[in-house]
């Protein structure tokens, strides 16, 4: 009879420790701030010229719009930026890519067989 009540009990303390650390993983995503929040303005250029604004959030996720020719594309939720500053999946949907580091405030650019590059500054 004794078993029983030592198996529940067991289970809660295992319970209980997991519910602490999801708690504490929550509030550390929740007051991490990225280094590179902010507005970042700058161009684009090579096969296609134009204008870049990167809004890094406090969470590190980027929302990009380009200014082109053709007019203007916005994207609200676009990739993110690691700690490192490297760039992570940063696409619009005409599939135009951002590949590069805001460390070095610059990299490489690619869409449809047409690439170059860019460079920002932070506002």
């Amino acid at each position: 009879m004794k078993l029983p009540i030592y198996f529940i009990i067991l289970f809660c303390l295992f319970s209980c420790s997991e519910l602490l650390e999801n708690i504490d993983q929550r509030d550390a995503e929740n007051s991490y701030t990225s280094p590179y929040r902010g507005v970042w303005i700058g161009t684009y250029s090579g096969d296609e010229n134009g204008n870049l604004t990167i809004e890094v959030a406090k969470n590190g996720y980027t929302s990009v719009s380009r200014t082109t020719i053709n007019g203007i594309e916005n994207s609200f939720l676009s990739g993110m930026v690691r700690d490192d500053g490297a760039l992570q999946s940063v696409s619009l949907a005409s599939g135009f890519t951002l590949y590069g580091n805001f460390e070095k405030k610059s990299g490489t650019w690619k869409i449809e067989g047409r690439n170059g590059n860019w460079s920002v500054k932070k506002q």
